[in-house]
């Protein structure tokens, strides 16, 4: 859906199109690189010296041709990138305006020059640099940068053009037009439009030429008294439209002869090209509508002229007006703030921000109140009624500075005590008690007084309202409540049209489900808040898309296959943060467990101590994340082997009155202590009592249970067990509880094998599938044992500053020790003396400090070095 929405086809080209033979050889050249990047200013013909290479002879017959804009996401560009070529080549890929590309889809970019240079054929036109990585490409001939130079007219080009717009023009004037325009195409063509148009306006341009060049604003009204007044009021009236089509240039000039003028604009190659992506405005079977584009240079010239005043402003200003009018009693306000403020309609514009701002916001059209914010200040701050809207924009886009400024005009102007808020002054409390500015609970309760006592479910602040109240819920842990509300708050947005918010609310409930232990669910209302994002036009908001995609990473962690997934989109520990606590803590917890699973469960445990990027400390986290993550660190604690820590975990763990969680974590440790029969008993209460969905502790402690009463010989008791855990998992469609946490019982894959035997035919697909994954394993427990650091082991390296600089052969005899080999042994695997692996111990324990085996190995664990 984005793909198409953004990938265009290639523009045509002007009738008066002037060959650029110097770019085309540099191009051929480059044809077959991964990146090829054409740097130069605007005007320069970059685009159309691009789409003249493409359509030259015999045309590649699948180009995408992408406009980029600051809201091309990584996502959308990588699916773009990766749809395959109609041949064994990749699929070429033009992005014209790359500079405006998003930092994120810049570093994909970079990482795929890198790693897969043969999946790249990318050409990108850009007014300056962007951050690529080239040296190292460039040497490998995977990268080439033109420069602007190329795009220069010579002398013969110069007169070739301006004779194409200025027939009449003598030797001396085509010199002074080549000369003023040094060499750029947009110049030279709006200077030649002015000297075809009068005698006089030739000599002012030849006089003001020798005086040192041309005056812009001068240009810009030779520019336009060129033209026929239907083609400017079309410009004037279509400044704010990057891109236009018929129905649209009909629209806002209220006139049905812009279709034409349109027309004559392409085809005269007055910076106006026609795109070959046609769409159709209305539904039905009828023809659909050309697409054009307007070149920022005469954009720019149509904003001066607004500036400036006079008649054909006035009449634009009160025809978009109109246009707009119209538009907003359609229920259509999408482009209207834009429209308004490109005809310097400024102070309309701030209105209509006063009464649709929210809405615009929720629809995902912030950007347009940002650009009002950005570059009209003070008529924002005239209108108390926008400030709200400008501090949801703020707060979305993760510029929590700004959002805050806004919202501190908006708590005050309600009482403390007494009565109740209103909907956006709940709204504000319930976000800054999430930063720890206001207590969450009373924040808790005067939003649902604000609900209870009635808001208009047509009130855009309704769905924000609920959405706010669910998210706050997600951190309190009022987590039945906070469903409820996130659910209503999607479905209101669906029945408005609020895509944004509904995106928003439905990443949060993502996370709700997550910690109700509903994963399936989760993954998939996280899915659907990434196809809402998908089908937003403008920027969307970079938080919700990372707190989707961690969702859909924590659930693909204990799914199955049990591979690790990719790093987690770049993100770095503090970019779910403040405005997200809830968010942040889970974020942590992903990075812990992809620790687990790469194999060093010490930078897990690491991870799982840090405090969370957020004004509150792990003592402050509510109960139901505090239990949370001291059983993440009680299963770090047992792949360590920490009976201590287990200790102090289950005392803790009993102190916050949960009884069948203690209970776990004494059966892991007593599994670890040799105490089989205690160790069940455990597990048999953790299952009967345990509460906790994350990680879910009542189907371990089954399955922990079953492989214990399996090795004592309780075969069924163990089979139906087994049973049980399978059915509630397969529910969940998590696999956590048959990793393998215990070392005393039955391994999990021949128990999973002989449940599968006994179940025949009733067999469910997913026990065939969980039997299939453990078949090779030998648990968890097994696995990351020797890499795992235990108490002893935990501060071991704390006087070492940096790890040492281990040889190779060192590294092999480390790992040898840590498989508990002889010297003997060690000599015969590594075809050396006893005496040579003796010097490479002696060697390693003085680089660790150490003066035996167990130090040696506690030391090499805690520095992330087994």
């Amino acid at each position: 859906m984005t793909t198409q929405r953004r990938t265009t086809g290639i523009p045509r080209l002007p009738r008066n199109h002037l060959p650029r033979h110097r770019l085309w050889a540099q191009l051929d050249r480059s044809a077959d690189h991964a990146i090829t990047t054409v740097v130069a200013p605007a005007g320069s013909g970059k685009t159309l010296g691009a789409v003249g290479w493409l359509r030259r002879a015999e045309a590649e017959p699948d180009v995408h041709w992408i406009d980029a804009d600051a809201d091309l996401d990584a996502t959308a560009l990588a699916a773009i990138l990766d749809e395959p070529g109609p041949g064994p080549e990749s699929r070429r890929v033009v992005i014209d305006d790359a500079h405006l590309l998003p930092r994120r889809s810049v570093s994909l970019l970079d990482e795929r020059l890198h790693d897969v240079p043969e999946s790249l054929r990318v050409l990108l036109l850009a007014r300056w640099d962007l951050p690529l990585t080239r040296l190292v490409p460039e040497l490998l001939g995977h990268c080439t940068s033109l420069r602007g130079d190329l795009l220069r007219l010579d002398r013969e080009e110069a007169r070739t053009l301006i004779r194409a717009h200025a027939p009449e023009s003598d030797p001396s004037m085509i010199e002074a037009i080549s000369s003023s325009a040094q060499g750029w195409c947009a110049p030279l063509v709006l200077t030649a439009r002015v000297v075809s148009s009068s005698p006089s306006a030739a000599a002012d341009v030849r006089r003001r030429t020798e005086a040192g060049g041309l005056v812009t604003d001068q240009l810009v009204n030779g520019v336009f008294a060129t033209l026929r007044s239907e083609e400017r009021h079309l410009l004037l009236c279509a400044a704010a439209e990057p891109t236009l089509t018929t129905a649209t240039a009909v629209h806002l000039t209220r006139d049905p002869r812009a279709a034409d003028a349109l027309a004559r604009l392409e085809a005269t190659g007055l910076l106006v090209t026609r795109t070959q992506d046609p769409v159709r405005e209305t539904p039905g079977d009828g023809e659909p509508e050309s697409r054009f584009r307007i070149h920022p240079l005469l954009r720019e010239a149509a904003r001066r002229r607004l500036r400036r005043g006079g008649v054909d402003a006035l009449q634009a200003r009160s025809t978009v007006s109109r246009a707009v009018a119209l538009d907003l009693s359609h229920g259509d306000g999408s482009r209207a703030v834009d429209r308004l403020v490109s005809v310097q309609e400024i102070d309309r514009a701030a209105d209509l921000l006063a009464t649709e701002g929210v809405t615009l916001v929720l629809r995902g059209e912030g950007r347009t109140v940002a650009d009002l914010e950005r570059h009209h200040p003070e008529a924002v701050d005239a209108h108390p009624e926008a400030w709200f809207a400008v501090a949801l924009d703020r707060w979305w886009e993760g510029d929590l500075e700004a959002a805050l400024g806004w919202m501190d005009h908006r708590v005050p102007r309600t009482a403390e005590d007494g009565g109740h808020d209103g909907p956006a002054v709940s709204c504000v409390r319930l976000m800054r008690s999430r930063l720890s500015l206001e207590h969450p609970g009373r924040a808790v309760e005067r939003a649902t007084a604000t609900l209870e006592a009635g808001v208009d479910d047509q009130q855009v602040l309704h769905p924000l309202l609920l959405a706010e109240l669910g998210t706050t819920q997600n951190w309190t842990g009022d987590l039945a409540a906070a469903e409820r509300h996130l659910s209503r708050a999607v479905e209101r947005c669906r029945q408005q049209g609020l895509v944004q918010l509904a995106a928003v609310a439905a990443s949060q409930l993502a996370v709700n489900q997550l910690m109700r232990g509903r994963e399936s669910a989760a993954s998939d209302v996280a899915a659907e808040a990434l196809r809402l994002l998908g089908t937003i036009a403008g920027p969307r908001p970079p938080l919700t898309r990372d707190r989707a995609e961690l969702v859909r990473s924590i659930v693909r962690l204990v799914g199955l296959p049990r591979t690790a997934p990719s790093a987690f989109g770049g993100l770095d520990a503090t970019e779910l943060p403040v405005a997200d606590p809830c968010g942040s803590f889970w974020l942590c917890v992903q990075r812990a467990r992809l620790a687990v699973l790469a194999g060093t469960p010490v930078d897990g445990e690491r991870i799982l101590s840090s405090p969370l990027p957020a004004p509150v400390a792990e003592q402050e986290l509510p109960a139901h994340l505090l239990r949370a993550a001291l059983l993440e660190h009680a299963v770090l604690a047992a792949l360590g082997a920490d009976r201590e820590g287990l200790r102090t975990l289950e005392a803790r763990l009993r102190e916050l009155e949960l009884p069948g969680e203690a209970a776990l974590v004494r059966g892991l440790r007593e599994d670890l202590g040799g105490d089989r029969s205690a160790a069940t008993a455990a597990f048999g209460a953790a299952a009967a009592e345990a509460i906790t969905h994350q990680p879910p502790t009542r189907a371990i402690a089954q399955v922990c249970r079953a492989q214990l009463l399996d090795a004592a010989g309780e075969e069924e008791a163990a089979a139906e067990l087994l049973r049980e855990a399978v059915r509630s998992s397969e529910v969940r469609g998590t696999a956590a509880p048959f990793f393998g946490w215990v070392r005393l019982g039955t391994p999990v894959g021949p128990l999973l094998r002989r449940l599968l035997a006994r179940e025949g035919a009733a067999a469910s697909p997913w026990l065939a599938e969980l039997a299939t994954a453990t078949q090779r394993s030998a648990g968890a427990s097994a696995r990351y044992a020797p890499s795992a650091a235990g108490h002893g082991d935990r501060g071991a390296g704390a006087d070492l500053v940096v790890a040492p600089a281990l040889s190779p052969r060192e590294r092999e005899v480390l790992n040898e020790l840590a498989r508990g080999a002889t010297y003997a042994d060690i000599a015969g695997t590594l075809f050396v003396s006893e005496n040579t692996v003796k010097t490479h111990v002696s060697s390693l324990y003085g680089k660790l400090a150490v003066s035996r085996r167990s130090e040696a190995l506690a030391r090499a664990r805690s520095l992330n070095l087994l």
